[in-house]
């Protein structure tokens, strides 16, 4: 049974403090004091993370201080302005915007957090251990997605509802999106397909490993109903984020890096992530050349197959 009150707790952290930091960001642009701010607010701890995965490094725990250091690098280096001048000249970043460097921030530096958590050997995270989420958490999940990519684009301070839904590329789906997205959904299968092949080459128990995880994480949604839920909130939410949000203004590469990361938790530092991160280069073609809600229906398209085809399976 979930328990809701640690799910309540963490949902409304993370809304208020996607607001607190998107006011700050905006104040930054034209105020010097806001801008040290950032600087205090984001240096501060990548420093100490730094200093600490030093010393636990030299005290013999190379794991977790993969973990300490590579968050204190995420959360540091967007600080530089040399780091953000050379990613904008491959992305649409603005190394003098206070906003997108926070922005930048936030995502390398969870990207360090879900690969150095992704360094544990899956035996130090067996599937019975793994949680079930159910239909409720995948909903409220999806909400606090969405929101979160309105935040992060600007509603409700710079932009209106209007704007920011333009901004993040959210569009009634028509027929030509639909059918773009259902081969995309072929093509992410594919693509999928051919890295679980070559890990299953390389690693003949990985791919029995990382079906039971995922046979664990959507034990309570294995069911028609259930696999629909599964994939339309993973889709509209997940893309709101990261396709929708992020990729305007960090490029295809760095948000597929993220989205890949975040799974690295469950399925562990292995070659099945490169499938991952193909299928979100995938989503990410979709988001430049179509819409985000391409991406979205597409996305929950192969989780919602994917489930239905393991449930049938079981």
């Amino acid at each position: 049974m979930t328990d809701w009150g640690p799910l309540l707790i963490a949902t409304a952290t993370a809304l208020l403090g996607a607001l607190g930091l998107a006011y700050w960001a905006s104040r930054a642009q034209g105020d010097r004091s806001a801008r040290v701010g950032l600087y205090l607010l984001f240096g501060i701890p990548a420093a100490l993370l730094l200093l600490a995965g030093l010393v636990v490094l030299i005290q013999g725990d190379p794991v977790l201080a993969a973990l300490l250091l590579l968050v204190g690098v995420g959360l540091g280096t967007p600080l530089l302005r040399p780091v953000r001048q050379v990613l904008a000249r491959v992305t649409p970043l603005d190394p003098d915007s206070a906003i997108d460097m926070t922005g930048l921030c936030m995502v390398l530096g969870l990207i360090g957090f879900f690969a150095g958590t992704s360094l544990a050997p899956m035996a130090e995270n067996p599937p019975e251990l793994i949680p079930s989420i159910g239909i409720l958490e995948l909903l409220v999940q999806a909400v606090t997605f969405v929101a979160i990519a309105y935040i992060a684009v600007g509603y409700p301070y710079w932009r209106d509802l209007r704007l920011a839904t333009a901004r993040l590329g959210i569009v009634a789906p028509d027929l030509r999106t639909i059918g773009i997205a259902v081969v995309a959904t072929f093509a992410c299968f594919l693509v999928a397909g051919i890295a679980g092949f070559a890990s299953q080459q390389l690693d003949p128990g990985l791919s029995e490993s990382l079906d039971e995880v995922v046979d664990q994480m959507t034990a309570q949604v294995q069911n028609p109903l259930g696999a629909v839920i599964l994939g339309a909130s993973a889709g509209i939410g997940e893309e709101a984020i990261f396709r929708g949000a992020l990729q305007v203004r960090y490029g295809i590469v760095i948000p597929s890096l993220l989205f890949t990361m975040l799974h690295g938790p469950q399925y562990g530092f292995n070659l099945a992530l490169l499938g991952l991160l193909g299928v979100s280069v995938i989503l990410g073609l979709l988001r430049r050349q179509v819409n985000t809600t391409a991406a979205m229906i597409t996305h929950a398209l192969f989780n919602a197959l994917q489930v239905l085809a393991l449930s049938t399976l079981s």
